[in-house]
């Protein structure tokens, strides 16, 4: 039974390393969109933005699925 709180431990902890990552993307492509002019650039933010949003929707869907939450694991 440890083996298995113990994979659960390292998933969670990789999803929720994930979704710090996701949001650290995100701020850069948000700053990045402020700072371009360029038509094509800010088609290419506002994409990658899109993308992020759902990647992080996807991580935080996961999370809470895992019963994580702020980085401990929920107790039922």
């Amino acid at each position: 039974m440890k083996r298995k709180t113990e994979h659960l431990m390292t998933e969670g902890e990789a999803i929720l390393a994930a979704i710090r990552q996701v949001q650290i993307d995100l701020e850069c492509a948000r700053n990045a969109f402020e700072t371009v002019t360029d038509e094509n650039l800010i088609d290419s933010y506002i994409y990658e933005i899109i993308a992020l949003q759902k990647k992080y929707a996807y991580f935080l869907k996961t999370a809470r699925e895992m019963g994580l939450t702020n980085g401990y694991q929920k107790v039922v």
